[in-house]
């Protein structure tokens, strides 16, 4: 990978970027690098809880280059999603305010999940109170013909001190297992959000790198999609024993400013 020809930079969030409200160390380094070598910075977070504003808000306090930057959350990609292939739909959902709300500015109908009236689909997102009576409530849409539509798969996020915090697909497997029913997903790894960002910017895969923490959704979207990727491993098991094959690497994005550094400045 020549990493002077790499024009598109797309970042996961949380365990790349930052944790809780900490920036990795090299993390503002390396933005501050690609914004002063006017790189595309784009951040793909498959976060179903909170909204691109929030989230550049949060990067804007942290000192990072964030001003112009694309943010593709999973909270607002699955109304947009919905739309392009469904159209509007009548939808009841588990997640947050936030989804409830980019899913209204979308178009579509929010119904209360408790409610008897059809649905189109049940849309799944992260639920920090998510409940048995929830269960019982998508049990029954689904029942009746719903479609299950995911924000991610993802089963947890790292917490600040490494904890393992719960996510939408721990709660889309509870969902699944009392409605045998398949599940869409608009997050990572599937193309969705990868092909959003490419066309924003009007990129071709190979001039794109995908960086991220998690081999099953950073890396295998992006080595999915067709662009280089390089895997942030905090020193876990070797990817070799996943059969994923990220194209670099590396322990800490502190590594990536101090190998990139001097390359990418080549394009100036």
């Amino acid at each position: 990978m020549d990493v002077s020809a790499i024009r598109g930079f797309l970042f996961d969030l949380d365990g790349c970027i930052y944790s809780g409200s900490q920036l990795y160390p090299g993390a503002l380094e390396l933005l501050r690098l690609l914004h002063e070598t006017d790189k595309k910075i784009m951040f793909v977070s498959n976060n179903s809880t909170d909204r691109a504003a929030t989230i550049r808000a949060k990067l804007l306090d942290m000192k990072a280059p964030a001003e112009n930057s694309t943010i593709l959350v999973a909270t607002e990609l699955v109304g947009t999603y919905l739309n392009e292939r469904y159209g509007t739909l009548t939808v009841a959902v588990v997640g947050s305010a936030d989804l409830i709300a980019a899913l209204e500015e979308s178009g579509h109908l929010v119904v209360p999940l408790e409610g008897t009236e059809p649905v189109d689909a049940v849309i799944v997102g992260r639920d920090t109170e998510f409940t048995y009576q929830k269960l019982e409530h998508c049990g029954r849409h689904l029942s009746q013909g719903a479609k299950l539509i995911a924000a991610n798969l993802d089963l947890y996020h790292p917490g600040v001190h490494g904890e393992l915090v719960p996510e939408t697909g721990s709660l889309v497997a509870a969902i699944q297992s009392i409605a045998k029913t398949e599940v869409e997903v608009v997050g990572k790894p599937t193309a969705y959000p990868f092909n959003r960002a490419l066309s924003l910017h009007g990129l071709l895969p190979s001039e794109c790198v995908m960086i991220g923490d998690n081999l099953f959704t950073d890396i295998q979207g992006g080595l999915d999609v067709g662009m280089h990727t390089v895997w942030i491993s905090h020193a876990a098991p070797l990817s070799g024993e996943t059969g994923i094959a990220p194209h670099k690497t590396v322990k800490q994005i502190a590594e990536l400013y101090l190998d990139w550094s001097e390359l990418v400045t080549k394009t100036l």
